[in-house]
């Protein structure tokens, strides 16, 4: 199984919290970038495309919105030849609130969109300035309206936390906001300009506080109400395949799952013009690759899954990933469950509330190398 990931790089302004690549040039346009993403399509169509099932579907950017349905019109059709829409269990576009008009939902629907990514960043009016939103809460809620009208029950709402900006007043209002509008899913975007006890304070409110209002954290910074949750996020976080399109688009295929010479990361150039010039010229958009052996692979397990509800499960790093921590790091487990920061489970390491606060700490205390 593996995950589709199709990047639009358009922005009309930068996101503070999100480091992919955009772009403000509207040159070459939407047209010429959805012609070059179909010729990408094209270059998996006989090999990847065909060789492993498609899970999900997952667009986002950048802003998908700003490209018109009709200049996306050859990305549609490219992918409708390369592989079965219906296979898809999910197909997630990113959705800026300003662009939620009831015509382009209506052409999402008809396109076979399941669930939507809202761009919300903040419900409380005098925190929006630092994350960088053009529309306004009731903007914000009002496009809610129109998303549900057009029949999307499924979708999440990204909120913005730690900012200096963000007062912890705020920080409760918005998520009280948030749960108000009985949002299905929320995604919360950490910014790294305010104070980290600060940031960890509104994570740790954010925990119980979502939790009590029947919201499960089946990831560090992704709640969902029961049957909510984003099966595209769960890939990821299983280390699953990803196969990336678009300027810019980074992809992880280990489909197999066995010999970890086959494990491969590569990205494309973060560039539209080139990206679209090589396409055109029939080159590969492919900048850096690199194949990854066992060790980096159980490293990246590792990050993933302690970052998850259900936690990093030892028999699977010790099968699949040659990793027997439980012999490597006896000391260390210990010390977690002594500490309160793993729950005293003997085959999973899976963080309490506090441990969570601390991932980073956690997982560098089992992948050290001495």
């Amino acid at each position: 199984m593996a995950a589709l990931y199709v990047h639009v790089p358009f922005r009309k302004a930068p996101r503070p919290h999100d480091h992919a690549y955009t772009t403000r040039d509207p040159a070459p346009g939407a047209s010429a970038y959805a012609t070059a993403l179909a010729q990408e399509i094209g270059r998996y169509s006989n090999s990847l495309l065909t060789d492993t099932e498609l899970r999900t579907l997952y667009v986002g950017g950048g802003r998908p919105s700003l490209c018109p349905p009709k200049a996306l019109r050859p990305l549609v059709e490219a992918l409708g030849r390369a592989v079965d829409p219906s296979g898809f269990e999910e197909v997630t576009v990113e959705l800026h609130p300003a662009d939620a008009s009831p015509a382009y939902l209506a052409t999402l629907r008809r396109w076979g969109v399941t669930r939507l990514s809202i761009e919300g960043l903040s419900f409380v009016g005098a925190d929006r300035s630092e994350g960088g939103a053009a529309h306004s809460p009731n903007d914000l809620a009002q496009s809610l309206r129109r998303v549900r009208r057009a029949g999307f029950d499924d979708f999440s709402v990204d909120l913005r936390f730690g900012g200096a900006g963000l007062s912890r007043a705020a920080w409760k209002a918005s998520l009280h906001r948030a749960v108000t509008l009985n949002i299905p899913h929320l995604t919360l975007h950490e910014m790294t300009t305010g104070d980290p006890d600060k940031r960890a304070d509104q994570l740790a409110f954010a925990l119980s506080f979502l939790r009590a209002k029947g919201y499960e954290p089946y990831e560090l910074t992704h709640f969902a109400r029961p049957g909510h949750r984003s099966g595209h996020q769960e890939h990821v976080y299983a280390h699953g395949s990803v196969l990336g399109l678009g300027p810019g688009a980074e992809s992880f295929w280990w489909p197999a799952r066995a010999a970890p010479s086959t494990a491969q990361r590569w990205a494309n150039v973060a560039d539209l013009p080139t990206y679209v010039e090589r396409l055109q010229n029939g080159d590969s958009p492919v900048a850096r690759t690199e194949t990854l052996e066992t060790s980096a692979l159980a490293r990246e397990y590792v990050l993933l899954r302690l970052r998850t509800l259900e936690g990093l499960n030892l028999n699977t790093l010790a099968d699949r990933y040659d990793v027997a921590l439980r012999a490597r790091r006896p000391n260390t487990l210990r010390r977690l469950r002594n500490e309160g920061l793993t729950h005293d489970d003997p085959d999973r390491v899976r963080l309490t509330d506090r441990g969570r606060l601390l991932t980073d700490a956690i997982t560098h205390r089992l992948v050290r190398t001495t």
